[in-house]
């Protein structure tokens, strides 16, 4: 099995997953796994695929580009990896969620805390919103890998003492109490 990490941008529209997969499969590649967001009107999309033969970044590229241009307009790139470079976690994942009146400084001041300490940011997410008082807030949510060497509590307060000089609140949990008591339950 051959590897590639193929990266999609886009105005945003209805389609575009649907485009780009089916391209995918044209080629018998298979998702490993994959991202999607939108922000600000715009459309991106990370995926891991394999497939059964070997194929140039270049000539992936273009039959993407080819397949999907009659439904919408993309820019992509690919990458050729292998299963062994794709790095499984090596540390135990949690959420850290600040919230607090936005700032300039905020993604910085806690990416810093959290690059000097080792900690890999996996997922990340920010955005500014209006509270019930008609102010201007700021959500950020990460999903983050710590080192088992680190004192969780000692974590904690940094993080806390952070939010404090920012006049935020910070939540730091494990991803498994995240989950749960975040869950949406179907019947």
């Amino acid at each position: 099995m051959y590897t590639y990490v193929l990266n999609i941008m886009s105005n945003d529209h209805p389609g575009i997953i649907a485009a780009v997969t089916s391209a995918a499969e044209a080629v018998n590649a298979n998702i490993e796994s994959c991202s999607q967001t939108v922000l600000g009107g715009y459309f991106t999309l990370i995926m891991i695929v394999t497939l059964p033969t070997e194929m140039e970044t270049e000539d992936l590229q273009a039959h993407i580009l080819q397949h999907t241009s009659k439904s919408c307009k993309i820019d992509v790139s690919v990458r050729k990896t292998d299963q062994e470079s794709l790095v499984e976690p090596t540390a135990e994942r949690f959420v850290l969620t600040a919230f607090g009146k936005d700032q300039p400084g905020v993604v910085r001041r806690f990416s810093e805390y959290l690059s000097d300490h080792e900690m890999n940011i996996l997922d990340l997410y920010g955005c500014r919103q209006k509270n019930v008082d008609g102010e201007v807030q700021f959500l950020l949510t990460a999903q983050v890998e710590i080192p088992s060497k680190w004192n969780l509590a000692l974590l904690q307060c940094d993080l806390q003492s952070i939010g404090k000089d920012l006049d935020f609140t910070v939540v730091l949990q494990h991803e498994n109490i995240f989950t749960a008591t975040n869950r949406v339950r179907y019947r």
